[in-house]
């Protein structure tokens, strides 16, 4: 367990809390809520190439929705049959049909190691940690943007987190198929829950959370919905292309 619990410290409390202290030493004003919106955005590129490839997945999965389709119909009332051409088309195309939850999933072990960076790094007792290669600040201010308690539950920064977790759901899983598949109760029942369950859940959360992670995760969405956005438009980019080839 020592070891498990070093491994945490090392390879992602740490890293995070220093990450933190760094944007604090560098941002104008040395506010610790821009520190905590630049150390997402830092966090979001770092992650960019896993969560590229999970919405890639989902891109694959809307192209080959007909084909979910007809085999869902030839197979209808053989769930066996069903499912051995439904993995068979999935590792045909490389598809992972679980795609859709990749996305949260990958943000989950660093969401937790946030926690108790926001929880306990707003300490000074916690400065100890800090790298010898960077700047030790006095303190990192519980107050950021002038009015926002870093340290205490915001209900109303709590429903902004919610709405744009709403919306940024929404928008990843437009590229996902809508039909049935293998394995697709589980699938649709997680996409549900993280569609209309989850932000609900973070709603009711930030009245105990410390409003530092609300803000992450109201700044990880934002950062999503743009990403989102511009994915979708490369999509249909792309879809114009293929008809424009195809017509001509």
């Amino acid at each position: 367990m020592h070891v498990f619990s070093l491994l945490y410290t090392e390879v992602l409390w740490r890293p995070l809390f220093n990450g933190l202290v760094f944007f604090h030493n560098v941002v104008p004003g040395h506010d610790t809520g821009v520190a905590i919106v630049a150390l997402t955005v830092a966090i979001r590129l770092a992650l960019a190439p896993l969560l590229w490839r999970a919405q890639t997945a989902q891109k694959k999965l809307a192209v080959i929705q007909p084909e979910l389709k007809r085999i869902q119909e030839k197979h209808k009332g053989d769930r066996e049959s069903q499912s051995k051409a439904l993995m068979e088309l999935y590792a045909e195309h490389q598809v992972n049909p679980l795609s859709g939850c990749m996305i949260l999933l990958i943000q989950l072990p660093v969401l937790i190691a946030l926690f108790q960076v926001f929880r306990k790094g707003l300490d000074s007792a916690s400065l100890t940690y800090v790298y010898s290669f960077l700047a030790r600040p006095d303190a990192l201010p519980g107050i950021a943007f002038g009015f926002l308690d870093l340290t205490r539950g915001s209900i109303w920064l709590g429903v902004i987190a919610a709405v744009s977790q709403f919306f940024q759901t929404k928008l990843s899983t437009s590229v996902q198929p809508t039909g049935g598949a293998a394995g697709g109760d589980f699938a649709k029942a997680l996409q549900w829950q993280t569609t209309y369950f989850f932000p609900l859940l973070i709603l009711l959360w930030s009245y105990s959370l410390p409003a530092a992670l609300t803000l992450y995760w109201t700044a990880m969405n934002l950062f999503g919905i743009v990403e989102q956005l511009i994915l979708l438009e490369r999509i249909k980019l792309s879809w114009i292309r293929k008809q424009s080839k195809t017509s001509s």
